[in-house]
């Protein structure tokens, strides 16, 4: 049973509550309690979401914290025009269902951790090879690929 192309498998993560679709409880802040595991986006409620979950990040980038600080309220980020002022009236149900999908995506990619982490250790402890051990490489293949004189793609010798 594989999963459908671009489509994310569901979680632990679910909505417990809500957030209102009234434009009067547009979240403005969200928050996130580790004992209960539960991410609060204004009134709604989201849970079980782990610790690791909330505080995933890349290149020092909080994910979920990325992305709700985007769609909250007020928004995040600087202002490049006056497009960047046009945001919603009310949560759309649409950004309930991508905070899931973003919460799955991001248990899943934690999920792979351990293999990845043994996968990695079999290597570091598997035999090395030292380079004169590898074919020599052609003379020709050593030089830098030159621009064609049509259109400045590379092209092979």
């Amino acid at each position: 049973a594989g999963q459908a192309a671009g489509r994310i498998a569901p979680g632990r993560a679910s909505c417990v509550v809500g957030v209102p679709g009234e434009a009067d409880s547009y979240p403005e802040s969200f928050r996130y309690d580790a004992d209960t595991e539960t991410l609060h986006v204004g009134a709604g409620r989201f849970a079980p979401v782990a610790p690791a979950v909330y505080e995933y990040g890349v290149s020092g980038l909080k994910v979920v914290q990325s992305w709700l600080k985007y769609r909250m309220r007020h928004g995040a980020g600087r202002k490049s025009s006056p497009l960047d002022d046009i945001r919603p009236e009310v949560w759309p149900a649409q950004f309930t269902t991508e905070l899931l999908e973003l919460l799955w995506a991001v248990e899943g990619t934690l999920a792979t951790y351990p293999a990845q982490a043994e996968l990695l250790e079999g290597a570091a402890a598997g035999g090395c090879f030292a380079a004169a051990e590898l074919p020599a490489v052609p003379a020709g293949m050593r030089r830098p690929p030159e621009p064609s004189a049509a259109g400045g793609r590379l092209i092979p010798d």
